[in-house]
């Protein structure tokens, strides 16, 4: 059984990415989900964490698009496949990762000048795997021309 709450690191990123009308991200678990990512993404894990931030598991676990990075980003992390199904793997992961990750985006994105947007947007396009990205287009365009190699099938078939 889940815990009904659970506390990860805080820091300003928060308030600067999701609070306000210039708020990039609509919630803190949005964001504490993508900071996981970004944290994950740069291998930057924090074992002792400040606990300053409090969310709810149903928050991700009944969301089907939190559920699902949460549970990559933990199964990815552990290679243990219970991982996918288990809140408390997934909420260590989150808040490791994501303090690392939110760490990663107040040094980044919230304290360079200019516009959050603007710097998340440069952040991302700056850290993007080209090598990466081009082998997904590869597998993609695969895919594609096998897929329009196939013959109709023949309408006298039933």
């Amino acid at each position: 059984m889940p815990p009904a709450t659970f506390h990860y690191e805080q820091n300003e990123a928060y308030e600067a990415l999701s609070s306000g009308e210039d708020a990039i991200f609509e919630s803190h678990t949005r964001l504490l989900v993508f900071a996981a990512s970004v944290g994950f993404a740069h291998d930057h894990w924090v074992e002792n964490y400040e606990e300053s931030g409090e969310t709810r598991w149903n928050f991700i676990g009944q969301d089907q698009r939190l559920s699902v990075i949460s549970g990559a980003l933990a199964y990815a992390h552990t290679e243990n496949e219970e991982a996918i199904v288990d809140p408390d793997i997934q909420i260590d992961v989150l808040c490791s990762f994501g303090a690392g990750g939110a760490r990663i985006l107040k040094r980044e994105v919230v304290d360079e000048p200019g516009d959050n947007l603007d710097n998340l947007v440069t952040f991302l396009e700056d850290h993007r795997d080209t090598e990466d990205t081009s082998g997904r287009a590869g597998v993609l365009e695969q895919i594609e021309k096998e897929v329009s190699s196939l013959s109709p099938p023949d309408s006298t078939e039933s």
